[in-house]
């Protein structure tokens, strides 16, 4: 082949490559020698936002200043070009790397509100009040809040894990009138593995502005291989919920059912309600109050009326860490007296997450429950005393269709002056979790 015919070749070839390859950025307008990220932030500037996506996008930032830059800068533009799940993405990774960045926590609540996902954005916009925000800024977070309360209709939530427990009682014999018995197996049983699902669904019409219904169904179910371990509740809630500017208050009837060991073991009916406020940028409260009537399948002299008072303080150290005290306050009536008991209790959650990404949680809580009549068996009056600690450790990167991983270990001791009550329970848990 002739110089002339190779030349002509290269050409052609040169000129499909050129044809197939994919556009560079437009630099009308940009001065030579500017880099990438010099480029996308004078296109900004310039309302070319097109060209300048097209820029950040191969820009190769030189410090992790940079490269936190270049991500909002993308997520902004991503906003404005109407594509709020791609903007999302970037203000999450952000906030992978630095989570007390609230400018950049209230850009990811509105592109989670552009895109219906409304529980996500309550969550960040609530947390960036727990910044010190102009006064301004705070009236627009308050007003995200409000329409997010007003459309919101529905949500669902799924939760699924193992766990492998271990139980250990005390001891393989108790006292009885003096006299020494030694515990079945079923008392003694060592370990299992059991597998936990929960589920709820809620519905929330819109009465008036201000009024919303309540229809609501929760599920959970922990099934081990020992089926006398088992144990599934069913829940539906009624009601009406009245919105205000810093919370709200709702109530209604509550149907609850109970199997444990694969028999059914109560019934439940009663009234509940629920105080939600707001006390500062940095403090929520919930209070839940409820009473119900239980009437046993079986053990009948046990029914009675059990009333329940929950608060719960959620107090934001810093963008990252938050406490929660959670009292709880229980009274328990029955046909028998020695079914009869009260109990006062504390729960303290410490939440942390890190640059990492990784968010940890602990959780300390003990009760003490009291009963008010003396054990026809035993002869003395019962009472426990109860300790619990839990972590769980998740990171908020790894998800995979909404679903979110985490990790977590378990240990539980209970104290009772009668013996056979005594147990101890420890285990790992993991699973996922997702809510819409």
């Amino acid at each position: 082949m002739s110089f002339f015919a190779r030349a002509a070749v290269a050409v052609v070839l040169l000129a499909a490559a050129a044809a197939h390859a994919e556009p560079a950025p437009e630099r009308a307008g940009v001065p030579a020698g500017l880099s990438d990220m010099q480029a996308g932030r004078l296109l900004i500037r310039a309302g070319r936002l097109g060209d300048a996506r097209a820029f950040l996008e191969q820009a190769r930032p030189a410090s992790p200043e940079e490269r936190i830059e270049r991500l909002f800068l993308l997520g902004q533009v991503e906003m404005r070009l109407g594509m709020p799940e791609r903007a999302a993405e970037r203000f999450e990774a952000i906030l992978e790397i630095q989570p007390g960045l609230t400018r950049v926590r209230l850009e990811l609540a509105r592109a989670y509100y552009l895109t219906g996902r409304d529980d996500k954005a309550r969550y960040h916009f609530s947390a960036s009040l727990e910044d010190e925000l102009p006064s301004s800024v705070e009236d627009a977070v308050e007003g995200f809040l409000r329409r997010i309360d007003a459309r919101k209709r529905w949500s669902a939530s799924l939760s699924t894990s193992l766990l492998p427990e271990t139980r250990r009682p005390d001891r393989e014999q108790i006292l009885i009138g003096g006299v020494p018995f030694r515990l079945d197996e079923d008392a003694r049983t060592p370990s299992g593995v059991g597998a936990l699902v929960s589920a709820g669904v809620s519905f929330s019409p819109t009465v008036t502005d201000d009024l919303r219904g309540v229809f609501a169904v929760s599920a959970a179910a922990k099934v081990y291989e020992r089926s006398a371990w088992n144990d599934v509740t069913l829940s539906s809630d009624l009601g009406l919920a009245r919105l205000f500017d810093t919370g709200s208050v709702s109530g209604g009837p509550r149907l609850g059912r109970q199997w444990t060991g694969g028999d059914g073991h109560l019934r439940s009916l009663g009234p509940w309600t629920r105080l939600r406020m707001r006390l500062s940028d940095a403090t929520r409260l919930d209070i839940a109050l409820g009473a119900d009537y239980r009437k046993h399948d079986t053990r009948h002299r046990r029914d009675g009326w059990r009333v329940t008072v929950n608060p719960r303080l959620v107090h934001a150290l810093d963008g990252a860490t938050s406490i929660e005290a959670a009292p709880a306050l229980e009274a328990m009536t029955a046909k028998a007296g020695h079914h009869r008991s009260h109990l006062i209790g504390l729960g303290v959650t410490v939440s942390r997450a890190f640059a990492s990404g990784l968010s940890v949680a602990f959780t300390p809580y003990t009760h003490v429950r009291r009963y008010r009549a003396r054990d026809p068996l035993f002869g003395i009056t019962q009472v426990d005393r109860n300790i619990r600690l839990s972590v769980r450790v998740q990171h908020r990167s790894l998800r995979h269709a909404g679903l979110a991983p985490y990790l977590g270990y378990s240990f539980e001791r209970n104290r009772s002056s009668i013996p056979i009550h005594e147990y101890q329970h420890q285990g790992v848990i993991v699973g996922v979790s997702r809510t819409l």
